[in-house]
């Protein structure tokens, strides 16, 4: 214990409560013990008597290992196995100060061991870690996902051969750290080409949110209000049009949310859904819906989706949601990331309420049954994989288009086949025990559904496919078998539709009083989420907007654009040798994250090329920021129609 005790280790344990826990006199089955070499001064780990590195010179078998690494400033680094404390050493010593390097070792009673002579002083230096250990883990993968990844090039993953050839654990963390990593950098890569679109989208579909036709509502009116009922998620998978058959016979035993994709399939079977998800900002997809009769269908749309597709009549209403991340950080404190342009919503929604999402529509629509608080859900046409060498299930908008090339020498298995070999595609295990065929993408999906499995262990989750990629900790159903499992689950009646989000009929009364939250519609709201002052919203619609709240925004931002725009003309004519990120102008703009948000790319830009000059920098992000203002502005000048200047 004299290690907790001395100012290096408080100072430590300060910074990083978790470490002091590995000071709790854990129990191993092993014996470890830090030996020393045949060099003079050198020292390496042995496991029940056995060197776990060179017992000659591990320091020249370490600076051996890392001259094979080429090794980058931007570069985060994971080292596998503790076994040679030299090669911590040296790993720490050729990386800056601040630079992400993460050491992982496979049980709690090496750290005691190496912590006076090797881990204590290279866990002083900033950007450090240490996770090792099986109680750790979670820890350590908590930390990778609350990663600030825009500032990183990439993963250099560095072996102590000698751990990582013995213990099969390590194999598993740099799997699931791969995958973890590429997630993000996926995450990332979306931002980079959306963001703008989606602050655009957001800002349109704010505005107009009290707007009518459709009416809008948010998801908060749904929170928890299905608890006990089943419900039925159906995706495009190729595996759907073999199982409608099963869906139709357990129609009124269960509620049905289908994605945008599948709707058109289950229409052709005369399936009527209970909701649709759409998240796509883009355009395309009004191609999911265009021809059919939805007026009686509620379209649960992110507040990011495209308004051409939420300003048509086609739907009676529509549920707003914002995509939102919950992560763990370093500190243990949980942080709320929230997808660009969502952060207005609370301009003029009181609570419209936070959905997670793995980034497909499936994802998010499985995140909204659990908000809604269904006790069970079958998946219908989750394949996540190219189930008999097929994208989609045949009756979706794709493949009516493509039945479309379709000619004597150019078939629809053909079609298929050019798209699937243009992807990434690897072999997963299948739900029938076998294998199937699968894309980097869709196998980041699969992840995201075990992950979330593993967290909702209040729910009952179930697989309805025989064809489709086995997802770990859903288990899959024949639809035999998934029939005799809704058996004992009684008809439900459609309590839903009498609902305002179902029936489009709103209260009489145009606006709750203040007085009046908790009852009704505007049960479950949390009035503390909302930052506006609490004279300013005393009333509320029966739609849970604030009143004349979307000309506030509108007005709001472009303001705040004038301003920007007043303010960047002042910095170019009265400064040439002062560096614009410590201008006025841009810490304002730090408190507007919609507006920041808008020049990330720029800003990463600038973080990873720190050898140009101060002009050339400042010069580079003003015209990005002039170029943003002008794309938000063609965005708002259609809108200006809805709220001409008075006077």
């Amino acid at each position: 214990m004299s290690q907790m005790i001395d100012p290096i280790s408080s100072e430590i344990f300060e910074r990083k409560p978790y470490l002091q826990n590995y000071f709790k006199n854990f129990v191993s089955d092993h014996k470890w013990e830090l030996a020393s070499a045949k060099k003079e001064g050198e020292y390496y780990v042995s496991l029940d008597g056995n060197p776990l590195s060179s017992s000659f010179s591990p320091l020249t078998q370490a600076i051996r290992l890392l001259e094979t690494y080429s090794l980058k400033a931007t570069d985060i680094v994971i080292l596998f196995g503790l076994g040679n404390p030299h090669l911590l050493t040296n790993v720490n010593e050729k990386l800056n100060p601040g630079q992400i390097v993460i050491f992982v070792g496979e049980e709690e009673t090496l750290v005691p061991i190496l912590w006076d002579s090797f881990l204590k002083p290279i866990l002083q230096v900033p950007g450090r870690h240490l996770f090792s250990g099986e109680l750790f883990f979670p820890l350590f993968f908590n930390y990778l996902e609350s990663l600030p990844i825009d500032r990183v090039s990439g993963l250099k993953i560095i072996r102590n051969p000698t751990d990582t050839n013995r213990n099969p654990i390590y194999k598993e963390l740099e799997d699931k750290t791969q995958t973890v990593f590429s997630a993000k950098m996926s995450d990332l890569l979306t931002k980079f080409e959306f963001e703008r679109l989606w602050i655009k989208n957001s800002v349109y579909n704010l505005v107009h949110a009290e707007n009518s036709p459709p009416i809008k509502f948010p998801i908060s009116f749904l929170r928890d209000k299905f608890k006990g009922l089943t419900a039925v998620l159906v995706s495009a998978g190729p595996s759907l049009r073999k199982n409608l058959s099963w869906l139709q016979e357990v129609r009124d035993k269960v509620f049905i949310l289908s994605c945008d994709t599948s709707l058109k399939v289950l229409i052709k079977a005369g399936i009527k859904a209970d909701g649709v998800v759409t998240l796509d900002a883009q355009t395309n997809s009004f191609f999911h819906f265009m021809g059919e009769s939805l007026r009686e269908i509620p379209l649960f749309a992110d507040l990011v989706s495209s308004p051409t597709l939420l300003r048509e009549p086609m739907f009676q209403t529509v549920v707003h949601s914002v995509t939102a991340k919950y992560q763990v950080d370093a500190e243990g404190s949980l942080v709320r990331e929230v997808t660009a342009g969502g952060e207005l919503a609370e301009h003029v929604f009181q609570d419209v309420g936070d959905i997670q999402s793995g980034g497909s529509v499936a994802t998010t629509a499985f995140d909204m049954l659990r908000f809604m608080g269904f006790g069970s859900v079958y998946f219908l046409g989750q394949d996540l994989a190219y189930s008999g060498r097929e994208i989609h299930s045949t009756g979706t908008h794709h493949n009516e288009k493509w039945l479309t090339l379709v000619s004597r020498k150019n078939s629809l298995e053909r079609i298929n086949e050019v798209i699937i070999r243009k992807r990434e595609t690897r072999f997963v295990p299948s739900c029938s025990g076998n294998e199937v065929l699968t894309d980097y993408v869709l196998d980041l999906y699969r992840h995201w559904f075990e992950e979330s499995a593993t967290s909702v262990k209040e729910m009952s989750l179930w697989n309805v496919n025989e064809d489709g990629a086995e997802i770990v900790g859903i288990p899959s159903l024949s639809p035999k078998a998934a029939k005799d499992k809704l058996t004992s689950v009684p008809n439900h009646h459609y309590p839903w539709r009498d609902h305002p989000i179902w029936s489009g009929i709103l209260a009489k009364d145009k606006v709750f009083a203040g007085r009046n939250e908790g009852k009704g519609l505007t049960k479950g709201f949390d009035t503390k989420k909302n930052k506006q002052n609490r004279n300013d919203r005393e009333t509320i619609t029966t739609q849970g907007t604030i009143p004349k709240s979307g000309e506030g925004l509108f007005q709001k931002i472009k303001t705040d654009l004038t301003f920007i725009e007043s303010k960047l003309n002042v910095f170019e004519m009265e400064t040439s040798d002062t560096s614009f990120q410590d201008s006025e102008i841009w810490i304002w703009m730090q408190s507007e994250s919609y507006l920041r948000r808008l020049i990330r790319k720029t800003e990463i830009y600038l973080l990873r090329h720190k050898d140009l000059d101060l002009k050339r920098k400042n010069q580079i992000l003003i015209q990005s920021i002039r170029k943003e203002i002008r794309y938000l502005k063609r965005s708002l000048y259609p809108m200006m129609d809805s709220f001409p200047e008075k006077g």
